[in-house]
């Protein structure tokens, strides 16, 4: 029992120890507002794992000791990253399968009681995982384009309409993203602005401010012209398209929304802020053209 007691308490110790330096090193990211790179994301969950290994005698327990150390950093985490829920969400799967892919390689050439220098194969991993390029490129744009056909005729005209953005609202935005408030700005010609307000939960009130670059008969392009939502810290927007192509008594709305991925690394990210701006694209067009304006 004494002993069971002993052990308890180490395990416990170690957690506590590792917990101290992984928010050490989130503290100096946050300050350095690199909080959005692969420095986070990859760094600390192979910080953590590697620190556990130190002090685990076998995998099952550096798998279970990992695994405990990373929920806690992430719940303690998530009040420093702002919009808790959504982060955590985000978060979970790329720490505990970082977590997961570092013991596994390790173990296994452990396994072939290969000379201990051989661990060092597990850099060239977390190098490839970082996805140190595109810090050194430009910033990929990416397109995310959504057309949804309106059983009825609709024009462009319909975008000075100011929509309730929260009706009808998407589930996965109930997460824990920054919520609409209000929609202001009114014409369709060259140069004619639209305000957007979001209140974030722990940012407070932020504006996306869009101006109209060109238009047609059937489309119109909007340019961000300031972005200081809670937002831009996960992508920034580049620009907005809205096409109307008439069929009969139908029209096909094509929303497209422009945009670079912030959060990296962009494997993991990329896709998932992709099918989060086909939802809002979704929306948008419900909200605009689909009875959901108030005029």
């Amino acid at each position: 029992m004494n002993d069971t007691s002993q052990k308890a308490k180490k395990r416990l110790f170690i957690i506590t120890g590792i917990l101290v330096i992984a928010s050490v090193v989130l503290k100096f990211i946050n300050h350095n507002h690199i909080e959005q790179t692969s420095l986070l994301f990859i760094g600390i969950p192979t910080l953590i794992t590697l620190m556990v290994i130190q002090y685990s005698k076998t995998p099952k327990t550096a798998y279970g000791v990992a695994f405990q150390v990373i929920t806690l950093f992430l719940l303690m985490a998530s009040i420093l990253f702002g919009e808790g829920t959504v982060c955590i969400i985000m978060s979970a799967p790329i720490f505990y399968g970082v977590s997961f892919l570092v013991i596994f390689i390790i173990a296994q050439i452990n396994k072939r009681k290969k000379n201990k220098v051989y661990t060092l194969a597990v850099i060239p991993v977390i190098i490839i995982l970082f996805q140190p390029n595109q810090y050194l490129s430009t910033s990929k744009v990416y397109s995310v384009s959504t057309s949804e056909v309106i059983p009825h005729q609709v024009s462009l005209s319909q975008l000075q309409q100011q929509p309730d953005f929260l009706r009808d609202y998407p589930s996965i935005f109930k997460l824990g993203f920054p919520t609409p408030q209000k929609i202001t700005g009114y014409g369709l010609g060259v140069g004619d602005q639209r305000h957007i307000q979001f209140l974030s939960k722990t940012k407070g009130v932020g504006t996306l401010s869009l101006a109209i670059d060109s238009i047609s008969q059937h489309s119109v392009v909007f340019d961000i012209i300031a972005d200081d939502t809670h937002i831009n810290h996960w992508l920034t927007w580049q620009k907005v398209k809205v096409e109307i192509e008439h069929q009969d008594d139908q029209s096909i709305v094509t929303w497209t929304s422009s945009y670079t991925c912030d959060l990296g690394p962009q494997w993991y990210f990329g896709p998932m802020e992709e099918l989060v701006v086909n939802v809002m694209n979704e929306h948008l067009i419900h909200s605009y053209f689909n009875g959901n304006s108030n005029h």
